[in-house]
């Protein structure tokens, strides 16, 4: 948690990596070919943890997931369809890390996939439990579609500032009371390191609708 709201991306929690619209792990091969074939046989490449890292509590040196260059996105299914209030994006310090952190992301937009309510639920009984099950299908399968339309906002995370920052989202997008269930984290900078950006842990917080 932040402190104070609770994490719908977190997996522990029910949150969901959609593989399909993440970036692919950054990986390191040696540069020379000969090193390259006895990689295969050394474990000498360098690679990336896998992006559940980012949905998951231990923010340490090192536990982050990575991808090649400034550009790429990460997707999640929440455990719960929300209204989105608010997100949190921790990374490490400068005080612990060993190295500069020119890989934290800098740039950054969110955008949604909402839920669908063109399915019908029924007037009761039998008929809004199928109602229910048919909704929870359409968006389960939805997901793994490009349909991220619904803009959240843009940000910027300031490597100067706390390691732990807090990006409320808009008054025109919170208050159009939008339930999302999955949400896409699309970094389109970071602090000026090219090879690759890192992403220690981000939180999604809202409310659910009654």
């Amino acid at each position: 948690m932040d402190g104070s709201s609770a994490d719908f991306a977190l997996y522990t929690g029910g949150g969901r990596i959609i593989h399909q619209l993440t970036s692919r792990n950054y990986e390191l091969w040696p540069s020379k070919s000969y090193q390259k074939l006895l990689s295969r046989f050394t474990n000498s490449i360098i690679k990336s943890k896998n992006p559940e890292t980012v949905i998951s509590p231990n923010v340490n040196v090192g536990d982050c997931w990575c991808f090649n260059g400034t550009k790429g996105q990460i997707a999640i299914k929440l455990s719960r369809s929300i209204v989105l209030t608010h997100v949190t994006y921790q990374h490490i310090s400068r005080e612990v890390s060993i190295d500069p952190i020119l890989s934290a992301p800098y740039e950054f937009e969110l955008w949604g996939l909402p839920t669908s309510t063109s399915a019908s639920t029924g007037g009761g009984g039998g008929d809004s439990g199928k109602g229910e099950v048919e909704l929870e299908e359409k968006n389960s399968l939805g997901i793994f579609k490009n349909d991220f339309k619904f803009f959240l906002g843009s940000y910027q995370y300031d490597i100067n500032g706390s390691p732990t920052q807090t990006f409320t989202l808009p008054d025109s997008i919170a208050k159009s009371n939008k339930r999302i269930n999955a949400i896409m984290m699309r970094v389109k900078s970071n602090h000026e390191n090219p090879p690759f950006t890192c992403l220690y842990r981000l939180q999604v917080h809202g409310v659910m609708p009654q």
